[in-house]
């Protein structure tokens, strides 16, 4: 839909669909229901950061970064209409616009987003129940994290029945495949990082401690890496977040850095990155010649990096 928009309206489809793909990844750490939030929540709740708390500051921090981003990516790459690359497809007739064709939803599409959403609120208004500032539900039976995933699984039950669902199909998903491989970096990696940070904490604090503390932003710059090889947001919270706050690096600083868990655009080898270069017949969202310098790296770069400063600011007024 968004290259067919763009392609309708003479725009590169790479500017939307490069700021698309990175807001996908990037509103992972603002979701209720994401993994690495729900980590981070958990291991920030005995330094005093609530689950609300996090969330209050992550959700306008991501917003207003990929907004902003989304100005800056107007500018970025020549139009459409000088792009060597789209003239030369165009001439070969492999560019085709929309035209006329109707768009037609899958059956029970609506129903089934409809019930992700009351997931999504189900989720919000029971740890708002439980939270220490609210109180409406004392000493709860179930704990935060562990509603999130009965609620969720719940709603994937309801939709695989009332929508009829092939679950057939959900193994050969592109997030099925990613969340598999999310869960064999946090059991792997994850865990053999824990297990060699705990080991040698008191060397790596007494390198690392002082270097952290001078200059937090670094917090940010390991993450962005980590995140790079290890391929998901949940598997580079997992492994780096309890090690740096275990380096006492502060609550607002692990916060502000956060976002830099989503750098998962650096190598373009991700299911989303892939799919919008082959959506976008126009070629304006391809990847060059030296493999990093391709429509999504820049986007990326830019938004992490608001990110990291909105959420000093933000953090710093709400902690």
């Amino acid at each position: 839909m968004i290259t067919e928009v763009a392609k309708e309206q003479g725009i590169r489809p790479s500017r939307p669909l490069s700021i698309a793909v990175v807001a996908s990844q990037i509103a992972i750490t603002a979701s209720p229901i994401s993994a690495a939030v729900v980590f981070f929540a958990g291991i920030l709740e005995p330094l005093g950061v609530s689950y609300l708390t996090l969330l209050a500051i992550c959700i306008p921090v991501t917003l207003l970064a990929v907004m902003l981003t989304a100005i800056v990516c107007n500018f970025l790459g020549c139009e459409l209409k000088d792009d060597p690359v789209y003239q030369e497809r165009l001439a070969k007739g492999e560019v085709r616009l929309r035209g006329s064709q109707v768009f037609e939803l899958q059956p029970h599409a609506k129903r089934s987003v409809l019930l992700f959403l009351i997931g999504i609120v189900a989720v919000m208004f029971y740890a708002t129940a439980i939270s220490d500032t609210v109180g409406l539900i004392k000493n709860p039976v179930l704990p935060r994290n562990e509603a999130i995933v009965v609620f969720m699984l719940t709603i994937a039950t309801l939709i695989s029945i009332t929508c009829k669902i092939d679950t057939g199909e959900v193994l050969n998903a592109s997030t099925f495949k990613s969340g598999m491989s999310a869960c064999v970096c946090v059991l792997g990696v994850a865990w053999l990082g824990d297990t060699f940070v705990k080991a040698h904490i008191s060397d790596i604090q007494a390198v690392a401690g002082d270097l952290l503390h001078n200059y937090p932003w670094l917090l940010a710059v390991v993450l962005f890496f980590a995140a790079t090889l290890l391929y998901s947001q949940a598997a580079t919270t997992k492994a780096l977040m309890p090690a740096a706050l275990l380096l006492g690096v502060s609550p607002l600083t692990a916060i502000a850095s956060f976002a830099a868990v989503s750098a998962l655009f650096v190598l373009p080898t991700y299911p989303t990155l892939l799919a919008a270069v082959e959506m976008d017949d126009t070629g304006s969202t391809r990847i060059g010649k030296y493999v990093f310098n391709h429509a999504f790296l820049i986007p990326g770069v830019i938004a992490i990096t608001l990110c990291v400063i909105l959420g000093f600011i933000f953090g710093g007024i709400m902690l």
